[in-house]
């Protein structure tokens, strides 16, 4: 590769990662060449109305406000936080316009790249450890680096090859930080320089904060809040992780100390928020437990949730983690930000995931079980000591059903896609076939295993080794692993189950129908789902009208009580190549969608491929008793074997939130909740008139927001089908 060029074009990393192939040095020193190059050389801007520095992963970033980008891009071979390093075929064209003479060569380069830049496995969110960064710094984190590559060199002959490598690219990797934190530096100070008036005075405070921070220990606010920022930004502008506890304690020295401008304070926070927006990044967490058992809720907490109300956008996903200790206060504040419309904070029954990460063979100690972090939507991980496979994979529950009644053919794909457990025309009983179905569910479990298992073996000497993770999540470098390669203190992964819902109630009503009432034969029921429901329409309403879920009935709760154990134990019983387990969820993004669509007509009376349920909770407009009776429904359900956050959308109506008493009685509602098993609730304040306008209207309702999967995304965003799951939800009052 000419790397003449590569400079000329200014693809550093392009350049430090063909730099270190012609030297033939061993991989993955390909990988911490790329970054040292391109930190010791990109440029950094500071725009006239923004205070936090660096504000994008690469200079002039584009990103989802600017290019509707998912990941920001910068460069024809930049990285992306869960993929590592990448190609961007648009960056590439631009590329070409600007420097016609080396259109060839970049049509080679990029041909050359698709090769070579190999990823296995799913999707993984981290949440970097900001305690150390604002604790601790970076140079210390760096001396525990150089302490660990002395050890291996000393051993001469001896030492393990992988280990030495992985080390030697990480130096590579912090000598590239070390200089881009100095670009950075001048650069601030330069802009103070420019400067005049309020912003002169604010920026210098910057400045003088950032050249403070982030390198050693933050001592002030405003010096954690920026460590924690460049830190963020070196991820890739991922998750944070433990924001008010790593920066909540410096929050209230400085405010009571006379130290800090609040109004400042929440300047920062606002672009923080708007930061989350414009490089749709992910999640940060609030309140919960403290390592040492104590709420961990603070001043600082209190002013995320207000950021929550003041800044109508999707992101960040703010997960706000609810103690029996929690203040009641905090709790209404919540329940009023998310009245604002912007889906935000979820809330998480602290008490329930540390109880269940702590009893689950994970190996974690009590005070690392109460650092619960998530990632992306809601992934539920350690802060800063774990590596979690966010979205592995998923699993159909409506689909092994469907395969259950046809004998493991898939009448869709029009293949045997599961074994053979015998036609639903000759089950004598009920029990017969849940036992097919849970035969196919199983197998769907231990395929989707063995296959993830050899992608996940792949990442160990292979492909992205994520040296900023390793680096910045504890124990990889003590371990002498990469994130990758099981270097975290914690590794496990999250697999989300879809079409939870559908599947009880259409077992619910087969059991109804089929077997209790004989109103329907199997042979009418199995010809029915072949015709989606044509010339059926008698049978279809018989099955709709069959008990559903979300209504507090045994006769269907216990179905799905029962399915689950078995599918989430299933799962369970599995254990990653990292270590740890497989833990199931129910996160279903906008997924539920493209899950519905490979599966024909079910016994609930669902057409074919129409979407899934979108959460845990009931198919929606099938909660007909009222939010207490889904409540209980849920709650029925092992969630606790479904750490990896079993999400449940509920919607209210605006009048709950009009007056103090609602709130009071909502929160209540939510605590009750909580207290009989419930782990997670996400809130949507919506009106129907409202979103059937906004269908019609759409330039009119640019801001509505609707919570979904697990997370908030723009009403107007979304596909029509979607938008119909969001309106067919039940619209709650108390």
């Amino acid at each position: 590769m000419n790397l003449k060029i590569l400079s000329e074009l200014g693809e550093w990393a392009a350049l430090g990662f063909y730099e270190a192939l012609e030297q033939d040095l061993p991989w993955p020193l390909n990988y911490g060449r790329a970054f040292r190059r391109m930190y010791e050389n990109m440029d950094v801007r500071v725009p006239g109305d923004k205070y936090l520095i660096p504000c994008e992963p690469f200079f002039m970033s584009q990103n989802m406000e600017s290019h509707k980008l998912w990941s920001a891009a910068g460069l024809i071979l930049d990285f992306n936080h869960h993929s590592g390093l990448k190609l961007n075929p648009s960056i590439a064209d631009e590329k070409k316009k600007i420097f016609p003479e080396h259109a060839g060569f970049i049509d080679e380069f990029c041909a050359d790249l698709r090769k070579i830049l190999v990823r296995f496995g799913g999707y993984t969110h981290s949440n970097p450890d900001i305690r150390r960064v604002v604790g601790e710094g970076f140079l210390h984190m760096e001396k525990e680096l150089d302490k660990e590559l002395a050890a291996v060199k000393t051993q001469g002959d001896k030492a393990v090859p992988s280990e030495l490598n992985l080390l030697l690219a990480l130096k590579e990797y912090t000598t590239g930080i070390k200089a881009y934190y100095s670009r950075v530096n001048r650069t601030l100070m330069k802009s103070v320089e420019e400067a005049e008036g309020e912003r002169k005075k604010k920026l210098k405070i910057i400045s003088d904060s950032f050249s403070n921070c982030f390198m050693t220990k933050s001592e002030t606010f405003i010096e954690g809040f920026l460590a924690v920022n460049f830190t963020w930004m070196l991820d890739g502008c991922d998750s944070i992780g433990r924001f008010d506890q790593a920066l909540g304690p410096l929050f209230e020295k400085d405010h009571k100390g006379g130290e800090l401008d609040l109004q400042f304070a929440r300047e920062l926070l606002d672009e923080l928020w708007q930061n989350f927006e414009r490089m749709n990044a992910w999640n940060l967490q609030i309140g919960g437990y403290a390592p040492d058992g104590k709420d961990g809720c603070n001043e600082f907490t209190r002013e995320c949730i207000l950021a929550c109300g003041r800044n109508k956008l999707r992101r960040p996903n703010v997960a706000f983690r609810i103690t029996e200790k929690t203040p009641e206060n905090l709790v209404v504040e919540a329940l009023k930000a998310l009245s604002k419309g912007s889906g935000r904070p979820a809330l998480y029954n602290d008490d329930l995931y540390v109880k269940t990460l702590k009893s689950m063979d994970l190996g974690l100690s009590d005070e690392d079980s109460r650092e619960i972090g998530f990632g992306g939507c809601t992934e539920t991980m350690i802060a800063g000591l774990s590596n979690v496979g966010s979205l592995e994979g998923e699993i159909n529950l409506a689909k092994a059903l469907e395969l259950s009644i046809f004998g493991g053919f898939d009448p869709v794909g029009k293949v045997q896609a599961g074994p053979h457990t015998g036609h639903f025309e000759d089950f004598k009983s009920f029990d017969e076939f849940i036992a097919a179905l849970k035969r196919q569910i199983q197998y769907k479990t231990d395929s989707f295993v063995a296959s993830n298992q050899i992608e996940l073996r792949k990442r160990f000497t292979a492909g992205d080794p994520k040296l900023y993770r390793t680096f910045f999540t504890r124990d990889c470098v003590k371990n002498r692993k990469s994130f990758e390669a099981g270097g975290a203190r914690y590794n496990w992964a999250v697999l989300t189950y879809q079409g939870i819902a559908n599947t009880i109630d259409s077992a619910a009503a087969i059991r109804k129908t089929v077997f209790d009432d004989k109103s329907i034969s199997a042979e009418e029921l199995v010809q029915a789902l072949k015709s989606d429901f044509k010339g059926h329409e008698k049978t279809r309403q018989k099955l709709i009208a069959s008990p559903k879920f979300g209504n507090d009935n045994n006769y269907v709760d216990e179905i799905g009580i029962d399915l689950l154990k078995y599918s989430w134990n299933e799962l369970y019983s599995h254990e990653t190549p990292r270590g740890g387990r497989y833990i199931a969820s129910c996160i279903l993004f906008t997924t539920y969608l493209g899950a519905g669509r490979s599966v024909a007509a079910t016994p609930d009376g669902r057409r074919a491929f129409e979407a899934l349920v979108d959460s845990v909770g009931a198919v929606p407009g099938c909660d007909e008793k009222g939010p207490t009776s889904l409540l209980k429904s849920v709650s029925k359900l092992p969630l606790w074997l479904a750490a990896g956050t079993p999400v449940l959308n509920l919607r209210f109506q605006k009048s709950l939130f009009s007056n103090e008493e609602s709130l009071a009685k909502l929160a209540k509602l939510i605590r009750a909740f909580f207290r009989q098993g419930g782990m997670q609730v996400q809130i949507s304040v919506l009106d129907s008139k409202e979103l059937r306008n906004a269908q019609k209207n759409p330039e009119k309702y640019k801001d509505l927001i609707v919570r979904i999967g697990g997370y908030s995304e723009y009403f107007n965003g979304l596909e029509k089908e979607l938008q119909e799951t969001v309106i067919n939800r039940t619209e709650h009052g108390i």
